[in-house]
């Protein structure tokens, strides 16, 4: 099989998330069934949004460090811990020979397969802004709805405040709020758009569908390696 190289460190939490949905979703009953993964922890990749919202400096040149690195320890393909590391994956493609999958154009292809015509992202606010999902899911004809900006602020905060500082004890209800309010708006399933945002479901019990962009494009791996994949993604109906 091939290996995969995990660029993660954005955030570590959201490394560890996505290196156990590769394992899981492998089909194995013995270690050397599993597929060789090499991950580059890089917590020195400058904030992503900041960078975006032109309040910080480019993730690039770190990324692209992080990219030669994997490959270095030999990687065949790399995929990238952080939904919104993707706004800045046409850049570092072209300075890395090393192939990407990218979990924002596979996840929109998962969901127009499904069926599914109405989706909410839930996502940081760098993300959003980015329109990278938006473009996507344009493409394939589907609607995909923000939350409204009072609406992010608080899936923001859930992300950086609760996920990424560790907090189990963080209060979610609002979050919670917020996906029912955008259910009545019309929204058939959640793309959880950010890599802490499968965590935050975990760590504080939220409700709802959920379609997991990290176990779409863990899945996605597998099956690239060459790996027999078990998939627990949601099928429509």
């Amino acid at each position: 099989m091939k290996n995969i190289g995990i660029m993660g460190g954005m955030g570590p939490m959201a490394t560890v998330d996505l290196m156990q949905k590769v394992i899981v979703a492998t089909k194995a009953i013995k270690d050397q069934e599993h597929i060789h993964t090499v991950i580059d922890n890089n917590t020195n990749v400058p904030d992503r949004s900041e960078c975006i919202f032109g309040k910080g400096p480019s993730p690039v040149p770190e990324m692209v460090k992080s990219a030669k690195l994997l490959t270095a320890m030999g990687a065949d393909v790399i995929i990238i811990g952080c939904n919104t590391a993707h706004y800045f994956l046409p850049e570092v493609q072209k300075q890395v020979k090393t192939p990407f999958i990218n979990m924002i154009e596979e996840t929109a292809k998962f969901c127009e397969e499904e069926g599914y015509h109405t989706l909410g992202l839930l996502a940081s606010a760098g993300t959003c802004a980015s329109g990278i999902y938006k473009k996507e899911f344009d493409k394939l004809g589907m609607t995909l709805l923000h939350p409204e900006d009072a609406e992010q602020e608080i899936i923001h905060e859930m992300i950086y405040e609760g996920v990424k500082a560790t907090n189990y004890n963080y209060d979610a209800t609002p979050a919670q709020n917020v996906l029912r309010a955008m259910e009545q708006r019309g929204v058939e399933a959640f793309i959880l758009g950010c890599t802490e945002v499968p965590v935050a479901v975990q760590m504080y019990k939220l409700q709802g569908c959920f379609v997991d962009a990290t176990e779409v494009l863990a899945e996605k791996a597998v099956a690239w390696a060459g790996g027999e994949v078990i998939s627990s993604l949601p099928r429509k109906g």
